[in-house]
C-alpha cells in the first residue's frame, strides 16, 4: 500500500475533526435521551473553547501552557497523531493548489514570484488596512476550497466501507461547517436523511443554549463565530508554543522538522500546517479532560497577554537575511497593536549587536510607543535613536539626526509642554539651513508633521511653506502637502484653526475606534480601556460611558461601572436605547454589589421603564424586551433567588404603577423563552394566560407556554397548550404550526401534515409552512416511526428490516441491488402489527363469549363456523376463520384487503356481526378497516414487486423504500388515532 502523507501534514485538524466527532456520535448513540442532552451541553462548551482559541492570543498562550504541564495530554496527543496518520495514509490525496504559509510569509513569496522586493511589499500591504481585509477574505476563501476538496475526497473513499455510517456523517458535518465558515458550537451542521443525527434534538440544542446563558460569563464573546469575524491574527501568531515531541514526530512523518539545526525554508512552508493543528488538538485534548465545573472556569477567566520568552527567542534565530523579526515588529504596528510591537522591539534591541540595526529598532520601538501615546518611553527611545544616530554611515547620519531631533522635541511637547517645542522646532530648521534645498525641504516636512500631530497649526502652515519652496515636484508629499496647506490657507482666520482641528480631532476619533476594535476582537481589554479613554478625551457621548462600564466590569471595577453607567444615563437623549440600557444595567449593577432593592435600584428601574420609546410600547415587539434582556443575562450568574424575585417583584410593580400597556408578566416570560430558559419562562407566561381574556391574547400566550415545553422536551404538553391557542383563536396560523411540530416530534406524521394544511390555509403566504410541510413528509417517507408502536416485538422486526436495508446499502458500489429481504421484513411488521393491535384483542373476546365457543379452548361453535342453512347463518369467511381459529394466526397483507367485503358478504353470521361491532367499539369502522386494507394491498404490490427485481444505483433503493416506509407510517398512523379515541372513550 502507498502511504500517503499529504493528509496528515496538509489537513490534520480536518482529520482530527472528523476523527473526535466520529467518537462522540458513536458514544452517544446507545444513551437515554437525558444522558444526551448532558453529553451535548459538553460538546457546546467543547466548540466554544475553539472559538475562543482562535480569537483570544492570552486564552491560546495559557491553555497551551497548561498543555506543556500535563504528560498525559502529550502523550494522547502523540498517539492520537499517529493513529491519524495511519487511518488517512491510505487517502490518495495531494492538493495541487493548497495554500501555503499564510499571512505576511504570503505576501514575501508573492512579491519574489513576481520580481518584487519582499520586504517593501511587506511593508506596503501592512500599512493598508483595506488591502489586509481583502487578502484576508481571499485566504479564507481559498483555504475554505482545499479543506473542502480534501474532505470530498475521504467521503469518497469512506462511502466504500462497511458499517462507516458515522464516520460519513462526521465527514458532511465538517464539510457544512467549512462551507459556511461557522462554529457551530452547541449545533451540528448535518441534515442528513439517510443516516442517524446522534440524537441531537431541538430540546438537546435548547439545553445546551441554556446552559450556556446561565454559567457562561460576558456571552457576547462567543457572539461572532464566523470567519468574518475573526481579528486580525497577528498576536495569535506570536503565541508559539511548540510540543516538546514536535520536531522528533515530524522528523519520523515528513524526514525533516522546522526545528533542525539548518531548516530550509521549504520544510517552514510544507510543515507550518502541521504545527498550528498540532497546537490546537493539544489545546482541545487539554479542555476535553476537564470537568465541566473546570471547563467553565476556563471559559469565564480573562487572560491578557504578553509575548512569550520562547517566541522571541525563537524570534531572535531566524535567518538576519530575512528580517523576520523586523517584520514581525511591523506587522504588530500596522495590526494596531504599538505595545506589543514595542516589547518585541526592546527584546530584540537587547540582543542586536549591529549599531545600525539597533538605530532602526530603537526608532521602531520609539514609533511604536508613540502611537500607544506612552510619550515618556517613545521620548527614552527617541533619545536612543539619536545618539545611535552616529553609528550610521555619513551619507544617512545627518538626515536621521535631524529626524531623531524633531521626534524627541514632539514627544517634549506632550511630557513638558509647547514652549520648549517650539523653541527647539526653531533650532532645528535654524540647523537645517546650511544644507542643500532637497535635504531641507524633507527636514521642513518633517517638522510640519510634527507639527500638525501636536496641533502646532501655525508652525505647521509655516514649515509646509518653507517645505513647498524648497520641494522638487516629483517628491511623493508634494500632493498631500499642497492640500494641507490650502485647507490651513482657508482657514486662518478661524479662531484657533477651528475647522483643522475639528478635521484632526475626527480622524484621531476614526482612529480610536479602530484601535479599540482591533482590540476589543482581541480579547484585549487593557489596550481597549485605553483607547475609549482617548475617545472620550475628545468625543465623550454616552454609549462611550456606557461600552467602558463594560470594559471595567471585565476587571471588577464595580464601582467606576456604576459612575460611568450613571453618567451615561444622564446624559443620554430621552427614549434612546443607551439611557434605557443604562439605567437598567445601573439597577442591576446597584442590586448585586448591595445585596438589596432599595430606593436607588428602584428608581433606576422605573427611569428605565419611563425611557423606552413611546412606538416602542405597543404589541408584541414592544421595547420592553430590550429592557428585560439585560436583566436575565446578568440575573442568571447572581445565585440569590431572593435577590433576583425581589428585583422582579419591584420591576412588575413600577410596571404596573406606572400604567404601561400590555402584562410585564408576559414580556418577562418571553424575554426568558428566547434565552432558553423555559422553566424560568413557564413561571411568568402561566401567570400572564392567567390574567388574559379568552381571545388572541391569551393564544399568544398560550403557544410561548407551549413553546417552553417543547424546548424542555415534552412535545405531548406542549401539543395541549397549542391547542387551547387554537381554541382561543382558530385564526391562529401559529397553534397549528405548533401543533404539527409536536406531532412531528411524537412521529405522528399524518396529524402534522394536517395541522400544517390548516396553517397554510390560514396564513397561505408563510414560506415556512410550506418547508415544514415538505419535511414532515420526508420524514414520513424515510423514519418508521417506531415510538408510536406499544409492541418491542414489533419494532424489533422494523429494525431487522432496516438493519437488512443498510447493510445491502452500505458497502462498495454495486452493479445492482436486491432488497427483497428488506422488503419482505417491512411486510412482516405490519402483519404482525395489524394482529397484535387490531385483531388479537378481538380474537379474545369472541373466543371468550359463551355464545360463540361454549367450552374454553373448544373453538367456535361449529353452527356459526360452518353455517347452517336451517338457521339461515352463513358459513365464516376464510379472513375470520384465519383470526379466530384454535391456532393464532395474522391475516396477510392481502387478506387485509378482502376484510371489509367478507364482512359485508357474511353479514348474517352473529359472530361476523359480533367481530364487526368490537372493531368499531375499539375504533375500527368499516371505513378505516377499508383504509387499512388499501394500504395493506399498496404494500403487498411494492413487497412482491421489489422482492423480485434489481435495482441499479443507491437512489432506487432508497426511493423505494421511501414509498414502503410511507405507507407503514400510514398505517401506524391509523392505529394509533384509533387508540388514541379509544382511550378518551374510557375517560
Amino acid at each position: 500500500m502507498t502511504i500517503n502523507i499529504s493528509p496528515v501534514r496538509d489537513f490534520l485538524w480536518e482529520s482530527y475533526a472528523v476523527r473526535a466527532d466520529r467518537e462522540f456520535l458513536c458514544s452517544v448513540q446507545d444513551l437515554s435521551h437525558e444522558e444526551k442532552r448532558d453529553r451535548f451541553i459538553d460538546h457546546a462548551l467543547d466548540n466554544l473553547m475553539l472559538v475562543r482559541l482562535k480569537r483570544d492570543p492570552g486564552f491560546a498562550q495559557y491553555v497551551l501552557e497548561r498543555v506543556q504541564e500535563s504528560p498525559a495530554v502529550l502523550e494522547r496527543v502523540r498517539q492520537t497523531i499517529l493513529l491519524i496518520f495511519g487511518e488517512t495514509a491510505e487517502i490518495a490525496y495531494s492538493d495541487p493548489d493548497l495554500p501555503g504559509p499564510k499571512g505576511l510569509v504570503e505576501v514575501m513569496e508573492r512579491a519574489v514570484e513576481n520580481g518584487g522586493n519582499p520586504l517593501e511589499e511587506v511593508m506596503q500591504f501592512s500599512q493598508d488596512p483595506s488591502t489586509v481585509s481583502s487578502y484576508t477574505s481571499d485566504r479564507i476563501r481559498r483555504e475554505r476550497e482545499s479543506k473542502l476538496r480534501y474532505l470530498q475526497a475521504w467521503l469518497e473513499v469512506a462511502e466504500g466501507k462497511i458499517e462507516n455510517d458515522l464516520e460519513i456523517l462526521a465527514i458532511r458535518r465538517q464539510m457544512s461547517d467549512q462551507g459556511s465558515g461557522l462554529y457551530y458550537g452547541p449545533g451540528m451542521g448535518v441534515d442528513d436523511t439517510l443516516f442517524p443525527a446522534a440524537g441531537f434534538t431541538a430540546d438537546i440544542f435548547y439545553a445546551a443554549h441554556r446552559f450556556v446563558v446561565q454559567n457562561l460569563r460576558f456571552k457576547g464573546r462567543f457572539s461572532a463565530s464566523g470567519d468574518p469575524q475573526l481579528p486580525d491574527m497577528s498576536l495569535m501568531e506570536c503565541v508559539g508554543l511548540n510540543l516538546p515531541f514536535q520536531a522528533t514526530l515530524e522528523r519520523a512523518l515528513f524526514g525533516r522538522s522546522v526545528v533542525d539545526p539548518h531548516p530550509d525554508i521549504e520544510a517552514a512552508r510544507e510543515l507550518w500546517k502541521f504545527e498550528a493543528d498540532s497546537a490546537t488538538i493539544a489545546a482541545y485534548e487539554w479542555f476535553l479532560s476537564l470537568s465541566r465545573d473546570e471547563k467553565v472556569r476556563v471559559l469565564n477567566g480573562n487572560y491578557p497577554f504578553s509575548i512569550g520568552e520562547q517566541y522571541l527567542s525563537d524570534l531572535t534565530q531566524c535567518s538576519p537575511e530575512a528580517h523576520l523579526h523586523h517584520l514581525k515588529m511591523t506587522q504588530l504596528f500596522y495590526a494596531g497593536f504599538y505595545e506589543h510591537a514595542a516589547k518585541v522591539g526592546e527584546y530584540l534591541f537587547s540582543r542586536e549587536k549591529k549599531g545600525e540595526e539597533k538605530y532602526v529598532l530603537a526608532d521602531g520601538i520609539a514609533t511604536a510607543y508613540r502611537e500607544y501615546e506612552d510619550y515618556r518611553s517613545a521620548l527614552k527611545w527617541y533619545e536612543i535613536a539619536l545618539k545611535l544616530t552616529k553609528k550610521l554611515e555619513p551619507g544617512m547620519r545627518q538626515h536621521k539626526e535631524f529626524v531623531e531631533r524633531k521626534n524627541c522635541a514632539e514627544m517634549r511637547h506632550h511630557v513638558s509642554g509647547s514652549d520648549w517645542f517650539r523653541r527647539e522646532v526653531a533650532r532645528i530648521a535654524a540647523d537645517a539651513g546650511r544644507f542643500p534645498a532637497e535635504f531641507r525641504s524633507s527636514i521642513e516636512y518633517n517638522l510640519a508633521e510634527a507639527c500638525r500631530r501636536t496641533g502646532e497649526y501655525a508652525l505647521e502652515y509655516e514649515h509646509l511653506n518653507g517645505y513647498v519652496e524648497l520641494v522638487s515636484p516629483e517628491d511623493p508629499h508634494l500632493t498631500v502637502a499642497l492640500a494641507r496647506l490650502g485647507l490651513l490657507t482657508r482657514t486662518m482666520d478661524e479662531p484657533d484653526f477651528r475647522t483643522v482641528r475639528g478635521i484632526d480631532l475626527e480622524e484621531r476619533k476614526e482612529k480610536y475606534k479602530r484601535r479599540l476594535k482591533t482590540a476589543a476582537l482581541s480579547y484585549q481589554y487593557a489596550d481597549a480601556l485605553r483607547w475609549i479613554d482617548r475617545t472620550l478625551e475628545i468625543y465623550p457621548i454616552p454609549v462611550l460611558y456606557s461600552e467602558k462600564s463594560t470594559l471595567c466590569r471585565h476587571f471588577d471595577r464595580s464601582a467606576e461601572a456604576i459612575d460611568l453607567l450613571q453618567k451615561a444615563a444622564e446624559l443620554s437623549r430621552e427614549g434612546s436605547y443607551t439611557k434605557v440600557f443604562s439605567w437598567i444595567s445601573l439597577a442591576l449593577l446597584k442590586a448585586r454589589e448591595s445585596g438589596d432593592v432599595d430606593g436607588d435600584v428602584t428608581e433606576a428601574i422605573r427611569r428605565a421603564l419611563r425611557s423606552t420609546p413611546a412606538e416602542d410600547k405597543a404589541g408584541p415587539d414592544n421595547g420592553y424586551i430590550g429592557i428585560i434582556q439585560p436583566i436575565i443575562y446578568e440575573t442568571v450568574g447572581w445565585g440569590d433567588p431572593e435577590l433576583l424575585a425581589r428585583f422582579w417583584e419591584v420591576f412588575e410593580g413600577e410596571f404596573i404603577s406606572l400604567g404601561l400597556p400590555g402584562d410585564p408578566a408576559r414580556f418577562i416570560g418571553e424575554a426568558y423563552l428566547q434565552n432558553s430558559l423555559s422553566e424560568e419562562a413557564r413561571v411568568w407566561l402561566q401567570r400572564a394566560a392567567g390574567r388574559a381574556g379568552a381571545g388572541p391574547e391569551r393564544a399568544a400566550v398560550s403557544s410561548m407556554v407551549a413553546a417552553s415545553y417543547l424546548a424542555d422536551g415534552d412535545p405531548r404538553e406542549a401539543c395541549e397548550w397549542y391547542a387551547r391557542a387554537a381554541e382561543d383563536d382558530p385564526a391562529s396560523a401559529l397553534a397549528y404550526a405548533g401543533m404539527a411540530q409536536c406531532h412531528a416530534a411524537l412521529m405522528e406524521y399524518e396529524r402534522a401534515r394536517a395541522d400544517l394544511k390548516r396553517a397554510s390555509e390560514l396564513d397561505p403566504g408563510n414560506a415556512d409552512y410550506q418547508r415544514m410541510e415538505e419535511e414532515v413528509a420526508g420524514l414520513a417517507a424515510h423514519v418508521i416511526t417506531l415510538p408510536r408502536i406499544n409492541s418491542e416485538e414489533v419494532r424489533s422486526v422494523f429494525r431487522t428490516g432496516d438493519w437488512l436495508l443498510y447493510s445491502v446499502f452500505t458497502g462498495p458500489e454495486r452493479a445492482s441491488y436486491d432488497i427483497g429481504p428488506v422488503v419482505v421484513q417491512y411486510g412482516k411488521g405490519v402483519e404482525k402489527m395489524l394482529y397484535e393491535e387490531v385483531l388479537h384483542p378481538v380474537r379474545e373476546r369472541i373466543r371468550q363469549d359463551a355464545r360463540f365457543c361454549p367450552a374454553p379452548g373448544s373453538g367456535v361453535e361449529g353452527r356459526f363456523w360452518n353455517g347452517l342453512k336451517e338457521e339461515k347463518i352463513q358459513p365464516l369467511p376464510f379472513t375470520l376463520k384465519a383470526v379466530l381459529g384454535n391456532a393464532e394466526k395474522s391475516l396477510s397483507l392481502g387478506q387485509w384487503a378482502n376484510l371489509v367485503s367478507d364482512i359485508k358478504k357474511t353479514d348474517c353470521n352473529p359472530v361476523t356481526r359480533a367481530f364487526r361491532d368490537l372493531m368499531e367499539e375499539r375504533g375500527y369502522s368499516e371505513g378505516v378497516i377499508g383504509r387499512i386494507g388499501g394500504l395493506c394491498r399498496t404494500l403487498s404490490l411494492e413487497r412482491n414487486g421489489a422482492a423480485h427485481i434489481s435495482f441499479y444505483s443507491r437512489d432506487e433503493v432508497m426511493e423505494k423504500r421511501g414509498e414502503m416506509v410511507g405507507v407503514i407510517n400510514e398505517v401506524i398512523g391509523i392505529l394509533s388515532n384509533a387508540r388514541d379515541l379509544q382511550g378518551s372513550g374510557e375517560k
